[in-house]
């Protein structure tokens, strides 16, 4: 695709400041760029480098000109380099296409345009909406539904019941509606707690590779509707996460945990079991959950506590060696309680 610098900025809702003919085939980093990408600067510091690159073009919210080269001023460069993105690498349109050597049972119902690679199975009483991909060797247990435009890339699993909703995106490797970990100690044995519910996947939702989410034990385990989960998320049984709750790798969820809306979930995040978290919490990486947090919040490390309590909380800690010379210089001055006996 080539498009002109007058193009592209009104398709970005930007404005050009510089040579607006100028004529653009890709899209690519400052260091990466060759002649004809447009290129990007998410901050003012940026400028030497992208004086340097060999973007002819640069995507600003910061600077209205650069020396050089031709700048498309818009509000928000995050969001306009995304759209940017999408004018050279679109959505392709998806043709109808099933695998020969897929098993799809007569028993499930697919609507258009529905894809469905090699060795993928798809069994009895599934409902597949119109537009939907389901990737070589995944499998669609019985009566999972996969809403329109939704992509479940290879070898995911969907287990029994499972309910994914519109333009989601499954990554390789997830397994949906396994069991949940419920166990009860009777007299030195271990009796599994049958897991009867499923899952349900609201609309919008992308979940990362290898990503695991259980099944309920009653009811239903909830992801609400725009949630992102990085790889190697585990969401444990009953979970119930609002909308908008974006949640990074290797973070594990206990059953039961309630999670607001608009949360940010950091890295490496441990929630104890049937706690409630409320929205627009934001909780810091290798964080451990405890207990019940308000609104709002901002909160890291283990326990986890207010943000400006635990930076506080490091810092005397990384004074304890200094503290400790001190209390033992001023032992040698006393002398030991022992001495004055």
């Amino acid at each position: 695709m080539i498009i002109s610098a007058a193009d592209a900025a009104g398709k970005l809702g930007g404005t050009v400041n510089g040579n607006p003919g100028e004529t653009l085939s890709g899209i690519s980093d400052l260091k990466g760029a060759k002649e004809g990408d447009v290129s990007f600067i998410l901050d003012a510091k940026h400028a030497g480098e992208a004086l340097k690159s060999a973007a002819k073009v640069i995507i600003s919210d910061s600077l209205d000109s650069l020396p050089g080269k031709t700048v498309i001023k818009v509000k928000n460069a995050r969001l306009a380099y995304i759209g940017a993105i999408k004018l050279f690498f679109p959505d392709r349109q998806r043709e109808g296409f099933i695998s020969d050597r897929a098993s799809v049972s007569k028993k499930a119902s697919l609507g258009k345009n529905v894809v469905i690679g090699d060795f993928a199975v798809v069994k009895d009483g599934v409902v597949l909406g119109d537009g939907v991909l389901i990737g070589d060797g995944a499998v669609v247990a019985e009566n999972c539904r996969v809403g329109s435009g939704s992509s479940v890339f290879a070898r995911v699993t969907l287990y029994p019941g499972t309910v994914i909703g519109e333009r989601c995106i499954i990554h390789s490797g997830a397994v949906i509606g396994a069991d949940g970990f419920g166990f009860v100690e009777n007299e030195g044995s271990i009796v599994k707690v049958p897991q009867t519910g499923n899952v349900l996947i609201k609309n919008d939702v992308e979940i990362g590779a290898n990503t695991t989410i259980d099944r309920a034990a009653f009811g239903s385990t909830i992801i609400g509707n725009s949630c992102k989960l990085d790889n190697l998320v585990q969401i444990g049984h009953n979970v119930e996460l609002g909308d908008g709750v974006i949640i990074a790798a290797q973070t594990g969820i206990s059953g039961s945990v309630k999670i607001g809306n608009g949360c940010l979930i950091g890295g490496q995040v441990g929630f104890a079991d049937h706690i409630t978290v409320g929205r627009s919490v934001k909780i810091g990486s290798q964080s451990g959950v405890s207990k019940d947090t308000p609104d709002g919040a901002v909160i890291s490390g283990t326990p986890a506590r207010p943000l400006m309590e635990q930076r506080r909380t490091e810092a005397y800690a990384g004074k304890l060696g200094e503290l400790f010379k001190r209390v033992k210089a001023i032992e040698a001055d006393a002398g030991k309680p022992e001495d004055k006996k």
